[in-house]
């Protein structure tokens, strides 16, 4: 297999999935029938060329799909090379539709192509892709698979093209995105904040969303869809927009699949199968994923309190580990009922537990008293998860282009039991116990969704509506402390109801030079919740419209400008709004605000796009203003205990210029290289204290890729993030490196990959905090390098290399580095 096939197999799922539109013909043509002579062709077959009808240059990575022309049935497909060729092969005797489809195209249907015994062979010179007059999300910056794709209104990481990931996940994937950020606990933020939205294949889960980024395996994610400003067609929620998980799916016939194993460092363990199996209008998806690591790490910090006086001082280093398990399966079927009608119903179940623990030396002295007291500290959390998620979609499509009704329901649940242990010993002349404790908590979400969505055209515009029904409901119960039962106590139950009802709007098409975008989502929110022990209630009901606007202008086809604006919400999460009190160590006891607001947020970006030869370049300046925003606030009390509670402090601006850009320097070597740079303002005050703060935040992003050969790989990654603002002080700087390696074997189907993180060992985070009374330093240090390998096979694809007789200047070797499926 060539190299050009190499690059295609990844997206072939991913392509073939546009084959089922229910395009209309523009216009049709049938090339001359014939055959070749024995040994220079196949049996049977369809061949041709695709080319742009205004320029006549070649259209490469083109879909092509044989359908049967009595039944629509899709029989076998392709996709062009990059001089524009195709060939099907082994196609028997029949008569068939072909539609070539490509982004950016109208779709192009050749009917009734007989194929007999006599005729077996049948060739076409030059079919002829008109572009679409609108495709508003299909402006892309290169037709190949990058690692990231630029599109209208989103950023795709094509994770299958990321050597960097394995044996690892979606976190992973995101790593070294421009905008994102992942934190030492693997924890995503884009642009500096993490509230933003994960939905897997467009549709919501039960796991909350650094959860999901986290347990996803990254061999079984297609794609990442980085969405900062959705329209209105999406839910609001997500101050910094959505991150969509797309799944691998494939859609050739019979059964194929891919089996993957990895270890690695920290008792790193994967292990995973994936099949897909096809066969005329169903098609049959399954798997099952075992994951098992963590984030193991160190840490120290110093808390300073100023009393009447005197200063209060405490020190503390410690080991904290991380461990997860989890299992996980997903079943899936697909059925065309014909070319207009088709069914999906999707399930996962997953089991898993997770175990966090530490130990902790602390030391406790004043500025006017010598003496130290010494501590010793001890958690272990056990927790044990439960989660399965169902769902539905019908699609009708008219007979129009484009018309179409789409209906989905989904429902999903998750079931939490943790055991929380800690104790605290003084370690005097005589050590003895100071404190001990042990709860138990479940937690039980339901979450139920049913959402309807219509597209309708009207000659070059487009008008799309849609309605969505959200309700959801947590259950958390926490007992009170097990060893030392307090006779009376009140167990931490607490209850959260929501329901969310919304209606929305579009309209899309051209407007002279520019395509535009525009919509309006009304949204109806009620949230209930409830404090049993205290039976303390609230409720919000809150009716809000959220616009969004989206605008292309392409200058000419090496030049294209973007710009799009949203308004955005973040919900408070349920332990921030719980007022129960509790303590993880016996000095940090955190209180949730019932009271607490929503966060709205306006966002706003500018695009520009620069094609060259080997390279472009984007350019986008963003603007996002934070309203409501809640912040952790941390208040002294008597002793040595600080309160950490919620406040809504006023408003987060983040303003500033993303700068990134590609250059292939050879057909072996590329670099990708990002900056950005952005002004991050905190405006406010919470419990009498001024918040404001201000910082001037770099982040620089570098990645290498090289191949040697058609089988080998590498690759080479480094980032370094300045220091950053926070409610009550800042993050310092940072910095991580990273290095990959991919070998193919056997016709590509078994490849070995590695890949060692931050192998110096050097990588930190580093908090301080300050307010009237307090000042706080927090440095974090996770274990360091963390190497992995793994090996991953795939069956049941295509890798036969082709014998082609030339047509229209092309030789063999063009129609090698084509893709057909047997």
């Amino acid at each position: 297999m060539n190299i050009t096939m190499q690059r295609i197999l990844p997206v072939l799922a991913l392509l073939l999935l546009s084959l089922y539109s229910n395009a209309q013909p523009h216009g049709r043509g049938h090339g001359p029938g014939g055959g070749m002579g024995p040994g220079n062709m196949p049996g049977s077959g369809i061949m041709g060329r695709v080319i742009d009808a205004n320029t006549k240059l070649p259209v490469e990575y083109a879909n092509v799909a044989i359908f049967n022309a009595e039944d629509s049935v899709l029989v076998n497909g392709g996709i062009t090379n990059d001089k524009g060729f195709f060939m099907i092969k082994k196609v028997k005797a029949g008569i068939y539709n072909m539609r070539i489809k490509f982004i950016g195209y109208k779709s192009h249907t050749v009917y009734k192509i007989e194929v007999t015994d006599e005729n077996p062979i049948v060739r076409f010179k030059g079919i002829q892709l008109h572009p679409a007059n609108v495709e508003l999300d299909a402006v892309t910056v290169t037709a190949k698979q990058e690692e990231v794709v630029y599109k209208i209104d989103k950023r795709v990481v094509n994770v299958s093209e990321n050597i960097n990931t394995v044996g690892g996940t979606a976190v992973d994937a995101l790593e070294n995105t421009p905008g994102i950020e992942v934190d030492i606990d693997g924890n995503v933020s884009i642009r500096g904040s993490d509230n933003f939205t994960v939905l897997i294949d467009g549709k919501p889960t039960a796991m909350s969303g650094n959860d999901a980024l986290q347990q996803i395996p990254a061999s079984s994610i297609k794609e990442i869809e980085i969405i900062t400003n959705p329209s209105a067609k999406y839910d609001p929620d997500g101050l910094t927009g959505i991150l969509n998980i797309i799944l691998k799916k494939d859609e050739k016939g019979g059964l194929n699949g891919q089996v993957s194993a990895t270890v690695g460092t920290q008792d790193q363990y994967n292990a995973g199968v994936s099949l897909n199996y096809r066969k005329g209008k169903m098609n049959l998806v399954g798997g099952y994923d075992f994951r098992q690591g963590g984030r193991n790490g160190n840490s120290e910090s110093l808390y300073k309190t100023f009393r009447d006086g005197y200063t209060d001082f405490r020190e503390e280093e410690g080991e904290r580990g991380h461990q997860r398990i989890n299992h996980s399966i997903n079943a899936g079927l697909d059925y065309d009922f014909n070319d207009k009608n088709f069914l999906s119903v999707n399930g996962r179940f997953r089991i898993g537990e997770r175990n966090r623990n530490n130990e902790s030396f602390y030391s406790k002295y004043t500025d006017t008293i010598p003496d130290i007291t010494n501590y010793f500290s001890i958690g272990d959390n056990q927790d044990d998860e439960t989660s399965y998620e169902i769902s539905s979609s019908f699609i009708h499509r008219f007979n129009e282009e484009e018309h179409e009704i789409k209906i989905m329901a989904s429902y999903s649940a998750e079931d939490q039991n943790e055991s929380a242990y800690t104790k605290t010993d003084s370690l005097a002349e005589v050590t003895f116990l100071l404190d001990q404790t042990l709860t138990k908590t479940t937690e039980k979400h339901h979450h139920g969704t049913f959402q309807i969505d219509y597209t309708l055209p009207i000659g070059s515009n487009k008008i799309e509506a849609g309605m969505k029904s959200s309700l959801r409901d947590i259950a958390y119960d926490q007992t009170g402390d097990i060893i030392n039962p307090v006779p009376g106590a009140l167990s931490n139950e607490f209850v959260y109801n929501e329901g969310i009802h919304a209606v929305y709007g579009m309209l899309s098409g051209p407007l002279g030079g520019l395509e535009y975008q525009l919509g309006l989502r009304g949204e109806y929110s009620r949230v209930y919740t409830e404090q049993k022990s205290t039976n303390e209630t609230n409720t919000k009901e809150i009716f809000t419209v959220y616009p969004t606007l989206h605008f292309s202008y392409e200058i000419n086809k090496k030049n294209k400008f973007m710009a799009g604006y949203s308004r955005r919400v973040h919900r408070p999460r349920t332990y921030f709004l719980n007022p129960y009190v509790t303590s993880s160590d016996g000095f940090i006891v955190r209180k949730g605000n019932p009271d607490l607001d929503p966060e709205y947020a306006h966002s706003v970006e500018v695009n520009y796009l620069k094609y060259f030869e080997n390279s472009f370049l984007n350019v986008t300046t963003f603007y996002r203003q934070t309203d409501n925003n809640i912040g952790r606030i941390n208040v002294p009390l008597e002793g040595d205990t600080t309160l950490l509670t919620f406040e809504n402090i006023n408003r987060e601006t983040s303003l500033g210029v993303e700068v990134s850009a590609r250059h292939k320097f050879k057909k072996w070597v590329s670099l990708n290289v990002s900056y950005s740079f952005f002004r991050y303002t905190i405006d406010g005050e919470a419990l009498g204290e001024d918040l404001s703060n201000e910082s001037m935040n770099h982040k620089i992003r570098a990645n290498a890729d090289i191949k040697i050969g058609r089988n080998i790989r590498l690759s080479a990654f480094g980032m370094y993030f300045s220091p950053s603002a926070t409610s009550q002080g800042e993050r310092e700087a940072f910095y991580f490196t990273g290095f990959g390696y991919k070998h193919t074997f056997f016709d590509q189907k078994l490849t070995l990959s590695a890949r060692i993180r931050n192998p110096f060992g050097n990588f930190q985070w580093k908090f301080t905090s300050r307010g009237s009374n307090f000042e706080n330093e927090y440095i974090r240090r996770p274990d360091f390098p963390q190497f992995n390998v793994g090996l991953t096979y795939r069956f049941g694809e295509q890798t036969k290399r082709r014998k082609m007789g030339t047509e229209e200047g092309g030789t063999r070797e063009d129609f090698n580095e084509g893709m057909t499926v047997d």
